[in-house]
């Protein structure tokens, strides 16, 4: 699980910082919330709004995996901003 999570932490330090908190803030809400905001996203129609609606659906159907996420997100965050070392 360490191995994982350092491999998932490597994968999500190359978005930038705005698209990390959107992503968490995304993952936090509750499913009904997490639907609404995929659906929206599909409705651009471009490579990256369907993109990321798949990831957010995956995540929504793995609630294991979606807190891993969140979790390492908020640490991530919390070392930029100095809260964690």
């Amino acid at each position: 699980m360490i191995e994982r999570d350092a491999e998932l932490g490597v994968l999500l330090r190359t978005l930038t910082p705005k698209a990390r908190d959107d992503l968490r803030r995304v993952l936090i809400r509750d499913h009904a919330d997490r639907d609404a905001i995929s659906s929206r996203l599909m409705r651009y129609r471009d490579e990256n709004g369907q993109d990321w609606a798949d990831i957010i659906e995956l995540l929504t159907m793995y609630p294991d995996a979606c807190r891993r996420v969140a979790r390492l997100l908020g640490e991530m965050d919390a070392q930029r901003d100095g809260g964690v070392s």
